[in-house]
């Protein structure tokens, strides 16, 4: 019998018992509905995940029939053509494939992730200052010197470091700054936020040293001897002496012309509002009973184009001294300060003004703008501080 006939024959057998497996399987329902004018596929029977078989001549081929097991119905074998690497199906819309990378997991949200603004620095905020260590008493000695300038090993012969020790003082070690004839000023660096410190304690101790303080502003200000400062001068203190301060003003209140006038808008000044002890500079000490003599010991020329100089100077600051107790603070390239213990009165205040406007006129073109501004803000208060442009 011929292959054929065994393999058919077996079929027609009425003995042979089918296989379940071969029973045909109720096929699922169709997703989509095929289209009327498109074949329907035949389902294999055996197994419903294979390739559907194709209608027509060529399932009949020899090549396309495999042997089968005794007792089993035959199979077809349909080869599955291999996909065309270069051709990519495009996807239907809605049927895109998921995506083999794992998505990223989407962070959680929480109370933890509500925006806080960031906190600001510690030191940036308002905090009550610690207390500061334990010291002893203050003597006037700037605590960042070494403590070795105590000893009279730095002193140099003249300077005022053994006078002001003998007072309790130590000041660091210090040099001739200025020399005039037989009169020397002296000087050492003072911080900024020690030097009306140390003017104060060196002015209140000045009656036993006879040493007078004067802040100096700028170091290179005094280069040379203080050349850019101090002009020439035979015996300026001398002629001070001769100079009547009143008629002086007067003067010069009817040179600088009549003042604006108008409601004071300025606020007064702070009792210790100066403009040199803000920066770092010079402290100079002068042997002297009074401070007002200063400008006129070291002739200063701030105040040149005014035509004022050492004697003038002299002459006006002892004025005041004697009505207000008025004491230098600083003389520097073109400042002087005043320290004005007891400031004259409401009563009294305009008038001075117009003598610290004749003194200084540039006052009311450099910020004050009348004369009411200038004895409220300036007059009446325990600063003065004057400024030629």
């Amino acid at each position: 019998m011929g292959l054929l006939q065994r393999l058919l024959g077996r079929r027609d057998t009425p003995d042979s018992v089918p296989d379940p497996a071969a029973q045909q399987e109720p096929t699922a329902k169709p997703e989509t509905e095929p289209a009327p004018d498109e074949p329907t596929a035949v389902s294999s029977g055996a197994l419903d995940d294979a390739a559907p078989e194709t209608l027509g001549t060529e399932s009949q081929e020899e090549d396309s029939i495999s042997p089968v097991t005794a007792g089993g119905p035959s199979l077809r074998l349909v080869p599955v053509p291999d996909p065309d690497p270069e051709f990519e199906p495009e996807p239907e819309p809605g049927d895109e494939p998921a995506s083999s990378a794992e998505p990223e997991p989407e962070p959680e949200t929480g109370p933890a992730d509500i925006f806080v603004p960031e906190r600001p620095k510690r030191e940036l905020l308002t905090l009550d200052k610690p207390e500061p260590p334990q010291r002893p008493a203050p003597t006037g000695r700037d605590e960042m010197m070494p403590r070795e300038e105590d000893t009279d090993a730095l002193d140099i012969a003249g300077s005022p470091r053994a006078a002001l020790r003998a007072a309790g003082l130590a000041v660091p070690k210090m040099h001739q700054l200025v020399r005039r004839r037989d009169t020397t000023m002296w000087a050492f660096g003072v911080r900024s936020s020690e030097a009306l410190h140390w003017w104060l304690e060196i002015r209140q101790a000045a009656e036993g040293t006879g040493w007078m303080p004067v802040l100096l502003g700028a170091p290179e200000e005094w280069r040379d001897s203080g050349e850019a400062i101090v002009h020439e001068g035979d015996d300026e203190l001398g002629r001070a002496a001769d100079i009547d301060a009143a008629a002086l003003l007067h003067d010069k209140a009817a040179e600088a012309g009549e003042p604006a006038r108008g409601v004071p808008i300025l606020p007064r000044r702070g009792d210790t509002d100066f403009a040199t002890p803000q920066r770092d500079g010079l402290l100079g000490l002068v042997e002297t009973d009074a401070g007002w003599k200063i400008p006129a010991m070291f002739p200063w020329k701030g105040s040149t184009n005014w035509e004022l100089y050492g004697a003038e100077h002299a002459a006006i600051l002892k004025r005041w001294h004697h009505r207000f107790e008025a004491e230098i603070v600083a003389m520097t390239y073109d400042v002087l300060e005043l320290y004005v213990p007891h400031p004259p009165g409401a009563e009294e205040a305009l008038g001075v003004a117009g003598e610290a406007y004749a003194y200084c006129p540039d006052l009311l073109d450099s910020g004050v703008p009348t004369l009411e501004d200038l004895a409220e803000h300036m007059i009446r208060s325990r600063a003065w501080y004057f400024r030629w442009a």
